[in-house]
């Protein structure tokens, strides 16, 4: 029942945002000069694999694909935007947002008894330019984006190896700076002529990586495609 009550709550109060008169920037042709923003979200259904592997790993390795067992987790960010004077229908941003996923328990070969697996967590570091297509006009304003940047990570993992009776195991997380790209869209509701609230999903990608361990036959660095969709809400205050 309480998770009904929420839910009737958050609908009536965005029916009421959205139909209660108010004298705002977008109402009279839409806002000008910059905003900052928050917001904060969860991880829907993050996935991280590489196929990768090849004759870097001993035979019994090769063609095969890594695939991590990661967590849903919070996401939190800050953003520095502006509205260009001459184009109302664009804004563009400067953003900055915190992943920290789990790796849970993941089998990475498994040859009867013997094994590799590796668990542990990451925590991800992005900044990120964003340019938005946004309909200025009125108090609703959906939005689509598109935003290019970098992500710094540092993985923290172990890595256990069965072969017979013998178990080994040996740190494999790296830090690792590599290029980030996200698609985003949503819309903003006004709540007052310099407050706005925004409900928003994004797709994120970037990459991760492995560092060597010839204790547990890792040659070289394994690079690892890390991918999330997001749910966001966020405030947005004008000046």
């Amino acid at each position: 029942m309480k998770k009904i009550d929420s839910c009737v709550f958050i609908v009536v109060l965005v029916f009421c945002l959205a139909v209660v008169p108010l004298q705002s920037a977008s109402a009279q042709g839409g806002p000008t000069g910059g905003y900052v923003g928050f917001w904060g979200g969860v991880t829907i259904a993050p996935e991280a694999s590489s196929e990768d592997y090849d004759d870097d790993w001993y035979d019994y390795h090769d063609d095969d694909d890594y695939d991590l067992n990661m967590e849903e987790t919070w996401s939190a960010g800050i953003k520095l935007g502006y509205f260009p004077f001459l184009w109302k229908y664009f804004s563009f941003e400067l953003e900055y947002s915190y992943l920290h996923p789990d790796i849970k328990r993941s089998i990475l070969e498994q040859y009867g008894p013997d094994y590799v697996a590796v668990e542990g967590d990451v925590q991800i570091h992005n900044f990120m330019l964003n340019l938005f297509a946004r309909y200025p006009i009125g108090r609703l304003h959906p939005y689509i984006g598109a935003g290019v940047g970098f992500s710094y990570s540092d993985l923290s993992a172990v890595a256990t190896q069965r072969i017979g009776e013998d178990i080994s195991t040996a740190q494999v997380g790296d830090d690792y700076t590599s290029f980030a790209f996200q698609v985003l869209t949503g819309v903003e509701i006004d709540i007052t002529n310099n407050l706005a609230f925004e409900l928003g999903y994004r797709y994120f990608i970037t990459e991760l990586e492995f560092s060597n361990s010839s204790e547990i036959y890792l040659n070289n660095s394994v690079d690892i495609d890390f991918t999330t969709s997001m749910i966001t809400l966020g405030l947005k205050f004008l000046f």
